[in-house]
């Protein structure tokens, strides 16, 4: 009966979703991810992340991070939505970056940022970041990572 009670509990743990439908998956491309032999899922992730790049100063351009946010808010709409991605990066000390994303929403939001090329070369990884999702002046959902201040 114990047994029983356990795995009720720990099956209706493993269904708690995140309130607010905000998820954020990270990808960090590196040099050398392109001739390595990783498994399959993440090769093709490279291949996806590398397609149209044929020179090496091209694929160079594309060696960084990459955030895709999506937010789920079933029967909400608007047209002024706008994602805000804060992030800190290795070189550019205590300065704060903001990248913002203009998107209409209708149930779903889907967002990518990337810090690649120049940008990561010159300033290095991203140690920690926030993301917010916005309608006008309120903040809807937001998520950081754990370096986050």
């Amino acid at each position: 009966m114990k047994q029983w009670f356990m795995l009720l509990c720990l099956g209706l743990a493993s269904c708690v979703s995140d309130p607010h439908g905000l998820t954020v998956k990270q990808y960090h491309l590196r040099e050398s991810m392109f001739n390595q032999n990783i498994d399959l899922m993440a090769r093709g992730e490279v291949q996806r992340l590398l397609h149209g790049a044929v020179t090496v100063e091209e694929r160079s351009q594309k060696v960084g991070q990459y955030y895709h946010i999506i937010w789920n808010q079933p029967g909400y709409s608007s047209a002024s939505m706008e994602v805000v991605f804060e992030y800190l990066q290795a070189g550019s000390g205590s300065k704060v970056q903001r990248l913002i994303q203009k998107a209409p929403v209708k149930d779903r939001l889907d967002a990518r940022f990337s810090i690649v090329g120049n940008d990561y070369l010159r300033n290095g990884r991203v140690l920690a970041w926030r993301v917010m999702v916005k309608d006008g002046e309120k903040v809807l959902a937001s998520k950081q990572s754990y370096m986050w201040r």
